[in-house]
């Protein structure tokens, strides 16, 4: 069963969506939100919301948002605002955007002239440098989605999944001026990762949970400032961003790896016939799944991995994963093609159903050359 924060009860907004937190003997802060994706939109919100407390005493007085120039998303071509800078639009919130040509701020000349108690940092992508937090009087935070030292970097969920890890968590650092991810813990809070979640569900999850963890956090930041503990950095590893190379399907791993980390990221391709196949729409089998397909067909040991056939009754393709696991794959992308349904994909081989054939594992340059 998934952990619940143990704050939740004191963080959980009423019908009218507002908070009854009070930071006792300090006025409400004025943040400085640093954000872009949906991640930072869950944190946002709260944030928006604690500035409606109905007994008086909000934990928010005023929030701008710092984040970056609209860009295409979701396949369009045109510009489009991202999440957090529409829910700014939406509230009257001041937003500042980052320019689009630079890939780093260190020369942006910071256009925030005005003070703020505390900056809010949540998948913003960029580094702080010193010159933008200067007008912050309590420095900056920021809530990363692992157990820090553990999975420093801006892929933490897809590592913990790749791993197999039973639990992950949040931690609530300070800015550090000089590097990503090192800062002292302010506050931390694991959280178990279900059994089959993928890798999206799990970061919608934890987006939530770090979000009522940065309210905790300003709750009592003065508290948690003073206990709060260095990084230990012999224990630190590192979760670097994964690339299309990182969606090439190994086969010496088994499905719920596979699946649990790639699908609905970065995707997992395959090779067929000297062509790059994407795998789209892919799922796990149930022990039920397996049992009611003909027993030559999955019996273990009899497939190498690799090995996949078309299942008619199903409409799906069956892929030998390691350890005898299997792979139910329902839409695939070829060479840049069009998404087509696994029906297709074998009308246009000719393959019968059950007929057995094999992918291969495929070279990270022919991925990024041809999908």
């Amino acid at each position: 069963m998934t952990r619940r924060p143990r704050w939740s009860s004191l963080l959980r907004p009423s019908r009218g969506r507002h908070f009854s937190l009070a930071a006792p003997g300090q006025p409400p802060y004025r943040v400085l939100f640093f954000g872009t994706d949906d991640v930072s939109l869950a944190t946002l919100k709260l944030l928006h919301a604690a500035g409606n407390d109905e007994q008086g005493n909000p934990l928010v007085e005023h929030i701008e948002v710092v984040c970056p120039s609209d860009r295409p998303m979701n396949g369009c071509k045109k510009d489009e605002p991202v999440p957090v800078k529409r829910f700014a639009q939406r509230h009257g919130l001041k937003v500042f955007d980052t320019p689009a040509h630079l890939k780093s701020l260190k020369t942006w000349d910071f256009p925030v002239a005005d003070s703020f108690d505390v900056g809010v940092v949540v998948s913003f992508g960029y580094f702080l440098h010193p010159h933008m937090l200067k007008n912050l009087h309590h420095g900056a935070i920021n809530m990363h989605p692992s157990l820090l030292p553990k999975y420093r970097g801006p892929a933490p969920i897809h590592h913990a999944l790749l791993n197999g890890d039973a639990t992950t968590g949040v931690s609530v650092i300070e800015i550090d001026p000089k590097a990503f991810d090192v800062g002292r813990i302010l506050l931390q809070e694991p959280y178990d990762i279900k059994s089959g979640i993928q890798c999206q569900e799990l970061a919608n999850e934890l987006a939530e949970f770090g979000a009522e963890g940065i309210i905790k956090t300003l709750s009592e930041l003065p508290s948690r400032k003073e206990a709060a503990a260095v990084q230990d950095d012999a224990t630190a590893s590192k979760a670097p961003k994964l690339t299309l190379k990182d969606g090439v399907l190994s086969l010496n791993e088994p499905a719920h790896e596979i699946f649990h980390a790639l699908s609905n990221s970065v995707g997992v391709s395959v090779q067929f016939r000297d062509k790059v196949v994407k795998l789209i729409e892919i799922r796990l089998t149930s022990d039920e799944e397996l049992q009611s397909v003909l027993a030559d067909e999955i019996r273990h040991g009899s497939a190498s991995t690799g090995t996949f056939f078309f299942e008619k009754k199903r409409q799906a393709l069956w892929l030998r994963c390691a350890g005898d696991s299997w792979l139910l794959i329902t839409k695939l992308q070829q060479d840049g093609r069009k998404i087509g349904a696994a029906l297709d994909f074998c009308n246009g081989y000719r393959l019968k159903n059950m007929q057995r054939e094999r992918f291969d594992k495929i070279i990270a340059d022919s991925v990024n050359s041809k999908l």
